[in-house]
């Protein structure tokens, strides 16, 4: 019985040297089992498959703390990100949505279907006038809104302008005319209202500028 003990112990002793020196800041693992809770360095691409249904890896943590980490920013050919910061890959495409405005009109026109967002209006339309012109982007009741001009000549008056938007969906957005003029057709030219969603808008404040000397 006696002898069994010291037998043992140095056995016991020898495997905690083992596990003791595996306590390291980077673990060599080539070869040899990952150690779980240690950092492991390899000198050679470890590769992981699985020949049956399901992924080769799966991997969890908790809700704060993401299951992956990486630490360079080369591309990761074929893997997939379904939401980029909460938002489908749609959402950060950018659409331009574009009204073609019939000819004869009465000079006023409800534009109908635009989500809600900050905009881009850019605003393209030949008006058959005798003078200079306006035509205005904007919501009933909301007193901001995109207003442009255009100048006569030889009786027609081409309006083009641009300006930032605020739409709500809820609000009808209309494009309203001077003097319920009618829109040009003889020319063959389409007047179109195209907007270009914008998902940030930055407002920056200018930086005043003193000039002396008579500059």
């Amino acid at each position: 019985m006696h002898a069994l003990k010291h037998r043992v112990l140095p056995v016991l002793v020898g495997a905690a040297v083992v596990v003791g020196g595996a306590d390291l800041t980077a673990y060599a693992a080539n070869g040899h089992p990952l150690l779980l809770g240690h950092r492991n360095s390899e000198s050679s691409t470890a590769g992981l498959s699985n020949s049956g249904r399901g992924p080769a890896l799966s991997l969890h943590s908790g809700k704060k703390s993401p299951s992956l980490a990486v630490s360079s920013a080369k591309l990761v050919k074929h893997l997939n990100a379904d939401r980029v910061d909460g938002r489908q890959g749609a959402d950060l495409q950018t659409r331009a949505v574009t009204w073609t405005i019939p000819s004869g009109g009465l000079g006023q026109y409800a534009l109908d279907g635009l989500k809600s967002g900050t905009y881009l209006a850019t605003l393209s339309i030949l008006l058959d006038a005798t003078t200079t012109s306006s035509c205005s982007l904007f919501e009933p009741g909301h007193p901001l809104g995109v207003l442009t001009y255009g100048a006569n000549s030889g009786g027609l008056s081409m309006i083009s302008g641009a300006g930032i938007l605020t739409h709500q969906q809820s609000k009808e957005l209309t494009l309203n005319c001077d003097d319920a003029t009618a829109f040009a057709n003889e020319t063959g030219v389409e007047s179109t209202i195209t907007l270009v969603r914008l998902d940030q808008v930055k407002h920056a404040k200018p930086r005043a500028t003193v000039r002396t000397g008579g500059r």
